[in-house]
């Protein structure tokens, strides 16, 4: 007799569970982009390099570092990642229907670990600005003023890594940042 009892118990303990991981199913992680159904593909311009290379920073380091042909190395760091992100795909600017814009606004170079006086380990970044617009009605879809990508790099040791390595890696930690910002806004 007290299994009769406690069968409906039972049921309705199993119908709560199925109900509740059925509404838990529903939530999670998504790939879909949060950017307007319209916007498909993506131009993604050559940044402005706004670095003021005369402008002096510290009594060490006087001027702001500065390495030529960073905004088209910049520019192909984001195309990549635009191609492995896959919501987007890249256009030329008459076709695609929005554009990516952006500003170079520094390139640092920070001493993080010494020995003896001597620089082991440094921190490479780069700060932007980007806008992306729609390119139908000109509305600036996202933008922020200070994005930034870095890297680090020891300078002896078995983990010695060259600055142009380490720029290359910020440059896609940069496009990683700015891509997810555009597409799921993290």
């Amino acid at each position: 007799m007290n299994s009769k009892k406690n069968k409906p118990m039972f049921w309705r303990a199993g119908a709560i569970v199925l109900w509740c991981s059925a509404l838990l199913a529903g939530c999670g992680y998504t790939t879909k982009t949060i950017l307007p159904d319209n916007v498909k593909t993506v131009h993604v311009d050559t940044f402005r390099n706004n670095i003021d290379i005369t402008k002096e920073v510290s009594a060490k380091d006087k001027y702001e570092v500065y390495r030529p042909n960073l905004e088209v190395d910049l520019r192909d760091a984001i195309v990549s990642r635009v191609f492995l992100d896959g919501n987007l795909k890249v256009a030329d600017r008459n076709s695609s229907d929005a554009v990516l814009e952006g500003r170079i606004m520094q390139y640092r170079k920070d001493p993080l670990r010494y020995q003896n006086e001597i620089v082991q380990e440094y921190r490479i970044s780069i700060v932007c600005g980007i806008k992306l617009i729609n390119q139908k009605d000109l509305k600036v879809l996202f933008e922020e003023e200070n994005i930034t990508g870095d890297a680090t790099y020891f300078t002896t040791g078995t983990l010695q890594k060259t600055e142009t390595a380490a720029l290359n890696d910020a440059m896609s930690d940069l496009a990683r940042r700015i891509i997810n910002k555009i597409v799921e806004n993290w």
